[in-house]
């Protein structure tokens, strides 16, 4: 008998990423693509600190319709709240280490990011991909 069980896949998005799934108004097609191929998403309180000081920018919060407490429940309703350890990386931009420390401690394959500095860090412990990377990958 053939497995029907495919292995989990484990990615890290940055706050940029969500902001663009929300703005583009894709968290229905987020949704139906982590359950269609077994995908796991981590996040820890940085990065859900990071998100809530971006969605309350007031730029942001002309752009979208709902309150910001709304899409922080929905990122933490499609992905698995980690307590992530320090890594001590040294990445590019300082203040995206936390990205680096939720997945290494989630033993994350991927970082889905549009930050160019990650995108090119040759250095990098996790692999970087754009969203529009990640929108093909399976």
């Amino acid at each position: 008998m053939q497995k029907t069980n495919k292995k989990v896949k484990r990615f890290v998005g940055d706050v940029s990423v969500w902001i663009t799934l929300f703005i583009n108004r894709e968290t229905e097609w987020l949704t139906n693509y982590i359950a269609q191929n077994k995908i796991e998403i981590f996040v820890d309180e940085h990065l859900t600190e990071e998100l809530e000081r971006v969605l309350g920018y007031p730029a942001i919060k002309k752009i979208l319709p709902l309150d910001s407490h709304l899409y922080i429940a929905f990122v933490h309703m499609v992905s698995t709240q980690v307590i992530s350890r320090k890594h001590y990386i040294r990445c590019p931009d300082s203040n995206d280490n936390y990205l680096f420390d939720i997945a290494l401690t989630a033993h994350a394959k991927l970082l889905v990011t549009g930050d160019k500095a990650l995108l090119n860090w040759t250095e990098s412990p996790v692999a970087a991909v754009r969203l529009a990377d990640f929108k093909t990958l399976f």
